[in-house]
C-alpha cells in the first residue's frame, strides 16, 4: 500500500537523493500523481527533469513566506515579516523552526491534494530527528495559540494511518547500521512506528552470481553477507549495487528493477 508522504534520511553519502528520486520515478510509473522535493538543499530540478520525474523545490524563506501567508490570510504581511532582521535570525538561531514550516508547507499541499504524493528527500539522519523534534518541542514551549493549533493539525496529519513512511537508509557496515538503528528507535520513541532501515548499495547480490572472484572480493563479499546477517532483524529491505555507469542510467535501473519493494 502506497503512502501519502514517504521521508528518506541517513547519513551523507548512502544513496538517498538516488532512492528517493528513483522511488518517486517508480510512483509515477505505477499512475500516482507524485512529487520529489529535496527539502531545502540542493535543487534537483533539472536532474529529475531529465529522468521525467516531478519536482518541487521549496527554498527556506520564500516556503515560509507562503506558509505564514496562509496563515495570516496576507501574503504582504508575511513579506514584510520575513524581510525583518528578527525572523531572518531566529531562523538561524532555531533552524527546527525552519524545517517545521517546510514540512508545514508539504503537509498544506498533500491535504490540498488528497491524490498527491511527495517522497521527501531528508538531508541528514539529523535532519529529519530534529524536523520531527521540534514540532513536539514547539508545543511544549507555546503551550497553546496559533503556532501550537498548526503543530496539531500537522500531527493529526502525519500520525494517520497509513499516511508517513520513513525510510532510514544504511550502507551495509556495522557502523552505519548501528547508527541507522538510532534513528529508528529515536523516531519509534517519537510514535512514528512505520519506519524502516534500508541497506542500501549491497555488493553482495550481484557478486552471488560470479565464479572465480578475486581475493579481496570474496573477503568483501563474506564480511557484507556477515554483517547483512547479523542485522538481519532490524532491517526491511536490502537494495542491490547498481551498475548502471552514470546517476541518470542508476536512477532508471534501481526504479525499474529495485525500488518496488518499498512501495
Amino acid at each position: 500500500m502506497s503512502h501519502r508522504l514517504y521521508i528518506v534520511t541517513g547519513k551523507g553519502g548512502v544513496g538517498k537523493t538516488s532512492l528517493a528520486i528513483a522511488l518517486a520515478k517508480k510512483l509515477k510509473a505505477q499512475g500516482k500523481k507524485v512529487l520529489y522535493n529535496s527539502f531545502d538543499q540542493e535543487d534537483q530540478t533539472k536532474i529529475c527533469s531529465d529522468l521525467e520525474t516531478p519536482s518541487l523545490h521549496l527554498e527556506l524563506e520564500k516556503s515560509a513566506e507562503i506558509y505564514m501567508g496562509k496563515k495570516l490570510g496576507s501574503e504582504m504581511v508575511a513579506s514584510w515579516i520575513m524581510k525583518t532582521p528578527f525572523f531572518k535570525s531566529l531562523f538561524n538561531m532555531i533552524p527546527g523552526l525552519g524545517h517545521m514550516i517546510l514540512l508545514g508547507h508539504i503537509i498544506d499541499l498533500l491535504e490540498d491534494d488528497p491524490e498527491l504524493v511527495i517522497v521527501l528527500d531528508s538531508p541528514s539522519s539529523g535532519h529529519a530527528m530534529t524536523m520531527f523534534e521540534s514540532s513536539h518541542n514547539f508545543k511544549e514551549i507555546f503551550g497553546s495559540g496559533l503556532l501550537v493549533e498548526d503543530i496539531n493539525r500537522m500531527h493529526r496529519f502525519i500520525y494517520a494511518q497509513n499516511v508517513l513512511k520513513n525510510y532510514i537508509v544504511s550502507l551495509p557496515t556495522k557502523m552505519a547500521l548501528n547508527e541507522a538503528k538510532e534513528v529508528r528507535e529515536h523516531l519509534q520513541n517519537l510514535n512514528f512506528t512505520s519506519t524502516e532501515i534500508i541497506i542500501n548499495d549491497c555488493l553482495s547480490p550481484v557478486l552471488a552470481a560470479k565464479e572465480d572472484l578475486p581475493e579481496f572480493l570474496k573477503i568483501k563479499n563474506d564480511l557484507e553477507n556477515e554483517v547483512i546477517s547479523e542485522y538481519q532483524d532490524i532491517t526491511s529491505h536490502k537494495i542491490a549495487h547498481s551498475l548502471g555507469e552514470d546517476f541518470q542510467s542508476v536512477i532508471d535501473d534501481l526504479s525499474a528493477e529495485k525500488i518496488g519493494v518499498l512501495i
